[in-house]
């Protein structure tokens, strides 16, 4: 019997969703049944997490977040809390970093999968453009996801989606995502379950014609348009609401040449590589 696979992503620059695209047209191409949620489409939660369930061990989840300050993308964790417990199901996470540092993304993701019963299938972490760098010349991981970097998360989808239909898969062991150097990721895995730190928005009510573009590119409905735009605590800093306003009325608390700056100062302090790699067992 083929797996049922399903693909859940987050992707408020596009870039996760890039990787997803190429991961379903691959299994598509394999002849393979596949779901896919975007996690935009808070509708559809309660389907997906009972075909999900349905599937059981004939199942394997792709899950892809961005990284956010060396770690999951926020509504990426909630979601993965919010499934339901699936075990003998395989996962397969997989995250897009921008260049700087890709810290305990996936380490976090396949955590928080293994607690929900799943076990993990493989994962993968590929470079993308960053997104915080949409105003610079030079933007760290410019043209990324590449052919060849979709090369190799179809290559990898084709290998894992192979080993499931032959029922020859083994079992990831969560320690070969822990890739990062302890003594760089030690302060990240403290700060796990924190409240995060929102910067703060302001905006120029002159400049804002009330157009609701803010509110809609929202990836977490944390905007509200109520006389002016108002951000909420489910905020997670993509930006989307400054980077997309077509008046440009949205400001960050901290200067957008400031954060590029620090983005480009950690590029060269942790200078990871490789840029994208895939972890089988």
């Amino acid at each position: 019997m083929k797996p049922k696979v399903f693909i859940a992503y987050c992707s408020p620059s596009k870039s996760t969703r890039h990787v997803a695209e190429v991961i379903e047209a691959t299994i598509t191409e394999s002849s393979g049944s596949v779901e896919v949620l975007d996690l935009e489409q808070q509708d559809r939660y309660g389907e997906f997490k009972k075909q999900l369930k349905e599937a059981g061990a004939n199942g394997c989840l792709f899950i892809g977040a961005p990284v956010y300050r060396d770690m999951v993308a926020p509504p990426m964790m909630a979601f993965i809390e919010s499934l339901p417990v699936v075990e003998g199901c395989h996962a397969v996470p997989f995250v897009t970093w921008g260049g700087a540092f890709s810290g305990i993304a996936l380490w976090q993701m396949g955590q928080a999968l293994i607690r929900k019963g799943f076990d993990l299938a493989g994962g993968a972490k590929i470079l993308g453009v960053h997104s915080m760098m949409w105003s610079h010349a030079s933007p760290v991981g410019q043209g990324r996801p590449n052919i060849e970097d979709e090369q190799v998360v179809s290559e990898f989808t084709r290998e894992i989606f192979k080993r499931l239909t032959e029922n020859q898969i083994q079992t990831l062991a969560l320690e070969v995502l822990d890739y990062n150097d302890d003594g760089l990721t030690k302060e990240l895995k403290d700060r796990l379950g924190q409240p995060w730190m929102i910067i703060p928005k302001t905006v120029d009510e002159e400049k804002c014609t009330q157009c609701g573009v803010c509110e809609e590119v929202c990836p977490v409905g944390a905007v509200k348009l109520v006389d002016t735009p108002m951000f909420s605590k489910d905020c997670f800093d993509c930006f989307n609401c400054i980077r997309l306003c077509p008046e440009e009325a949205i400001e960050s608390g901290v200067p957008l040449e400031k954060i590029q700056g620090m983005i480009l100062d950690r590029v060269v302090k942790f200078n990871e590589t490789p840029h994208t790699e895939i972890f089988l067992p």
